[in-house]
């Protein structure tokens, strides 16, 4: 009897050595098992805007596969939509080339990506397993203005999102948040569940064990992931110029990098040292500086479709208090049910209020992070929960 053939599609895969990433986590995991597994992704690397690193196209015991895409450097743009574009028809073409799989597993977005593995499962008789990353085109109001505008301009995209999730054999999302919009464009098929992004905390606990201490006395802020629209940290910086002149200083150590990176800095020259721009770290560095601070922040912009997101994952694998102003009812009540950190108001004097809270309440502040740690540990722990989507795939 033959192993089974699994396909992960993956357009915005992370490169083979990142130790944070969804498909190839996934894809070691199916080929543990005795599968012979492809993860298909694009040539080009979103995150930082270049072409990929040549690599080996076996790792382990999984092969990856690169599909031609286009470079684009913005975004938001019509060079991205075009690029995408290309980059379905190629995937069209490599799937016609390749031997049919038993199985594809396809995250979306892209929706051009999406619609490719879409249309050949349906033309092939595969079993499609759809596993939602992101609401697009919701993710993209945000940017266009005016919002309402906007809105009645994406319904064409919008249909066209919910006619793949139709087109799905069964449908797996980042959270309930999602889960819901796919329920409802679904309709009576259901085949909806939530698997959370998640952090493999066996890998994370090895990192960090001498964390860093540059801090010194003060009170160590911590904000990871892209520094872009859907993230308001000049509220943040409004709140540190509020606490300056309080008992206990406070410093915001910045771990990422995006398009709005440049004008942030200049935003927050006034405040000196008390903010850190440490650009994008690796992995390992990453979690140690995340460990060596007291409190996270997840300054999200009101409106914005983020749901549950990496970078409270890792805030709650290294056991920080959260203080939050997203307004996505599903973390909201997430924090509120474990005790893991105060939600705000997207208000300075609020964001200020409750970081000099947790400042002066270290008591409070550990309770948090302990409670913080135990969410991860309960509901993002990859360890367990991909093994769980693994025996979904597996035929």
């Amino acid at each position: 009897m033959r192993n089974p053939d699994i396909l992960i599609i993956s357009h915005f895969a992370e490169e083979r050595d990142s130790a944070n990433c969804r498909f190839h986590e996934l894809a070691g995991i199916l080929a543990r098992r005795g599968a012979d597994v492809e993860l298909v992704t694009s040539s080009f690397l979103h995150t930082h805007k270049r072409d990929r690193d040549a690599q080996d196209s076996q790792v382990a015991d999984y092969r990856i596969t690169r599909v031609t895409e286009p470079a684009y450097s913005s975004n938001v743009s019509f060079a991205r939509l075009r690029s995408h574009r290309i980059l379905g028809r190629n995937l069209m073409d490599y799937l016609d080339s390749r031997a049919v799989p038993d199985v594809i597993f396809c995250a979306m977005p892209s929706t051009d990506v999406a619609e490719a593995a879409a249309r050949y499962a349906g033309d092939k008789g595969v079993r499609l397993i759809l596993d939602v990353q992101d609401l697009w085109p919701e993710a993209f109001e945000l940017v266009l203005k005016p919002r309402w505008l906007s809105h009645q301009l994406l319904t064409p995209l919008r249909r066209r999102a919910e006619r793949i999730y139709r087109a799905a054999d069964e449908c797996v999302t980042v959270s309930e948040t999602y889960s819901r919009r796919v329920r409802e464009a679904r309709g009576s098929t259901g085949g909806v569940s939530t698997t959370y992004l998640g952090t493999n905390l066996g890998e994370f606990d090895q990192f960090g064990a001498e964390p860093f201490d540059d801090t010194g006395d003060a009170l160590a802020l911590a904000y990871i992931g892209t520094l872009g629209h859907s993230y308001d940290l000049p509220l943040v910086f409004e709140a540190l110029r509020e606490l300056k002149g309080r008992d206990r200083d406070v410093i915001l150590h910045i771990i990422g990098s995006g398009p709005l990176e440049s004008r942030w800095r200049d935003d927050a020259r006034d405040l000196g040292d008390s903010v850190r721009f440490h650009g994008r770290l690796g992995y390992p560095e990453m979690v140690a500086r995340l460990r060596s601070c007291d409190i996270a922040v997840n300054p999200i912009v009101p409106g914005a479709a983020q749901s549950i997101i990496n970078k409270v994952c890792d805030y709650a694998a290294a056991g920080l208090a959260v203080v939050s102003t997203q307004e996505c009812e599903e973390y909201r009540q997430l924090l509120d049910d474990y005790g893991a950190g105060i939600n705000c108001r997207p208000s300075s004097s609020d964001v200020a209020t409750a970081i000099a809270e947790l400042a002066s309440d270290p008591v409070l502040r550990r309770s948090m992070g302990r409670e913080s740690r135990r969410m991860a540990e309960e509901l993002f722990n990859r360890a367990e929960t991909y093994e769980c989507l693994a025996d979904r795939i597996l035929p």
